[in-house]
């Protein structure tokens, strides 16, 4: 069909490139019957017994060999439609032919001169067109193979062109046995009787003639396939067959005459049995894909058995899924990786506005508002590299145009065999949400700002009485107002928290960033906590690996956090214990960490200890003052200050927060290079 055919079929003889094996194995035979020829040829005149029980079951071997290879190259023709393929199953049909009309009008056989209105010369003619028509057919082969065209022919041409070609080659084998028979008396005499005369040696050499001709070309293709180099040891055991048995022997029955058919035999049977050989490959290959596919399917059902799930219970489970999907009232959403919409669900029809019909097998740009879209391709290629995406607050637009706040989570979609083609996006509507939250931002601030300045002033007077400002209060009286001072101050503690919050949420707390030595801050925050720790009977200590440590960040923020830190420590930590805090640089980063002894975080409560109010042990955290914001400031504020914060568990006991802040002269986010700018 065409030159590429060998990548497109790369299991055909006709196709695969020969390898190193093919040529050697090609070699070894052409090389074993030349030296069987050489052994053979001085002795080819040797008269030896007529067996003629040899004619008919040689050339029976011979027609049903060649018969089932055109079969096969017909076959393949029928695939590939290939011309020269078709050209060569014409010349194997042609030698079947010819090889069965050849036994018929051998001359003491079945009659005295053969059927078939046989005269003397008719059996050596048709020997002559059988060993010339098939070189012809094999020379056509070669020129046909590489000039076939990118396409080949179409179906239709192709099975016309098998039709005629195998009219064609009846119609040439009747024509040259009527020309042989009938016409012998037009054909000079090449066998007087019975005896290889002159003649019979100028036609033989023509027909070695062809042969080598055949052999040649051949041998100058340019990329030779495992069917040309065994096309090559038939063309070199025609030559042997025909050498032997028409030219160096003398007579009918001698030496030559049965070793020449023997290398005849050979030369119909190579193409067949290689043509076997890949045949039994192929099934070899076919039986074990057929044992791994059972074996495979024996483990899936011995697992479908060992499953509780019945069949019918999958068919409930994903009817329960479908129905989920319709009746969820977030919008879901599947895509391909380009973009392209492949589900929508009813949901997402009240929230974009779109139907499933204007939806699906559109771009998803369709509501992606146009600053958006550089959002959405970083999205794409993330879900590619199969991340999961996770409460993605963002902005999409309704078919109206109207822009909407929505949390995004997108996960991959994949095939069982792992890769991804898509993502199933779930959309839900937060803009009443955030609605709500700025509202409860603005009563928080107001109410935060309303009751600062009453307990400011009711702490104030309360600290004067129990100093003594007026007198020595009586024992009772002076407990008393002593639990009114230190509520009032953590009432104001938590007044104070809430508002910092609020301004790093808002944008409206200022930062001043500058050069600090990270050791020269650590131990002033250790010195503002000696009172706490010596409450608690707790020591703290420096541990500074790194002395030069220097980080651009806001000195009182950092501050903040590292008391923070270190006041959990403390109140955390069992009496007599020690806490430590370790400096170290780390890349672009300086980690400052605060270790404590005290009993560990809880798996359920680490993903939620950095939130608002959240504490491990909330009768434990009240006892120790704790108003649950403190680790919540600690991060928004190493946040703004272009770091991390985080905990580890000691295996000994334990846990060490660390913050991460970025070191002096590492630009690290190019919109924070000012030195002074607010959050």
């Amino acid at each position: 069909m065409s030159s590429d055919l060998g990548s497109t079929h790369p299991g055909f003889l006709s196709t695969v490139p020969a390898n190193r094996g093919d040529r050697r194995l090609a070699y070894a035979v052409v090389s074993a019957s030349a030296l069987i020829f050489l052994g053979v040829a001085p002795f080819a005149h040797h008269q030896l017994p007529q067996v003629f029980a040899f004619i008919p079951s040689y050339e029976a071997a011979i027609a049903f060999s060649d018969l089932m290879t055109a079969a096969i190259l017909f076959i393949l023709f029928n695939i590939l439609w290939s011309r020269s393929l078709m050209a060569l199953a014409c010349g194997y049909l042609f030698t079947a032919l010819m090889a069965v009309l050849h036994a018929l009008t051998f001359p003491g056989l079945f009659t005295a001169t053969g059927w078939l209105g046989a005269g003397s010369q008719s059996t050596a003619w048709l020997y002559v067109f059988w060993h010339g028509g098939f070189p012809l057919a094999v020379i056509a082969y070669a020129l046909l193979k590489d000039r076939e065209d990118a396409t080949g022919p179409p179906a239709e041409f192709g099975r016309l062109a098998l039709v005629l070609s195998v009219g064609g080659v009846v119609a040439a084998v009747g024509g040259l046995t009527l020309l042989a028979t009938a016409g012998e008396a037009l054909l000079p005499e090449i066998m007087p009787r019975g005896v290889y005369g002159t003649g019979l040696i100028i036609v033989v050499v023509a027909d070695l003639a062809l042969t080598f001709i055949a052999l040649l070309m051949l041998w100058w293709r340019r990329r030779h396939t495992v069917l040309d180099m065994w096309l090559m040891v038939v063309m070199c055991a025609w030559l042997f067959d025909v050498a032997l048995s028409a030219l160096l022997n003398g007579r009918r029955f001698d030496l030559g005459f049965y070793a020449g058919r023997a290398y005849g035999l050979l030369a119909a049977t190579f193409v067949l049995m290689v043509f076997q050989s890949e045949t039994a490959v192929l099934y070899a290959e076919l039986a074990r894909s057929f044992r791994d596919e059972h074996d495979r399917r024996r483990q899936e059902s011995q697992k479908r058995r060992r499953t509780e799930a019945t069949l019918a219970e999958q068919e409930d489970r994903e009817r329960l899924y479908i129905a989920a999907v319709q009746s969820s009232f977030d919008a879901i959403v599947t895509k391909t990786l380009d973009g392209i919409i492949t589900g929508w669900n009813p949901a997402a029809q009240r929230l974009f506005g779109f139907t499933a019909e204007d939806a699906i097998g559109k771009s998803i740009e369709i509501i992606v508002p146009e600053e958006r879209r550089a959002e959405l391709h970083d999205i794409l290629s993330r879900i590619a590299r199969g991340e999961i995406v996770n409460h993605h607050e963002t902005v999409r637009q309704t078919a109206s145009g109207k822009c909407v706040d929505v949390s995004l989570s997108i996960s991959p979609i994949k095939v069982p065999s792992g890769a991804i083609v898509g993502a199933c996006k779930i959309a839900r509507d937060v803009s009443a949400q955030k609605r709500v939250e700025r509202m409860k931002d603005e009563f928080i601030a107001t109410v935060s700002h309303e009751l600062r300045t009453p307990v400011t002033t009711i702490a104030g007077p309360l600290g004067l009485l129990i100093g003594g400002a007026a007198g020595e209060l009586p024992p009772p009286i002076k407990r008393l107002v002593t639990m009114a001072h230190a509520n009032s101050a953590r009432l104001a503690h938590l007044i104070n928290d809430i508002l910092d919050i609020e301004k790093i949420e808002s944008g409206k707390l200022a930062f001043d960033f500058r050069k600090i030595e990270v050791k020269d801050l650590a131990e002033r925050a250790i010195e503002a906590n000696r009172a706490l720790a010596s409450q608690y009977n707790v020591s703290v200590r420096l541990d500074a690996g790194d002395d030069e440590a220097v980080v651009r960040t806001d000195s009182d923020r950092l501050t903040r956090v590292l008391l923070n830190l270190l006041s959990n420590a403390v109140k955390f930590s069992p009496q007599g214990e020690e806490v430590t805090v370790s400096i170290e640089r780390r890349g672009p980063y300086v980690r400052i960490g605060v270790r404590d002894h005290g009993p560990g975080i809880p798996d359920e409560y680490k993903a939620l200890i950095f939130e608002k109010f959240a504490q491990v042990d909330a009768t434990d955290g009240r006892r120790k003052g704790g108003t649950g914001l403190g680790l919540t400031i600690v991060r928004q504020t190493i946040a703004r200050l272009g770091g991390s914060v985080g905990h580890t568990a000691v295996p000994s006991g334990g846990t060490i927060f660390h913050v991460d802040v970025p070191r002096w002269n590492v630009a690290l986010i190019s919109q924070r290079s000012p030195e002074r700018f607010t959050a």
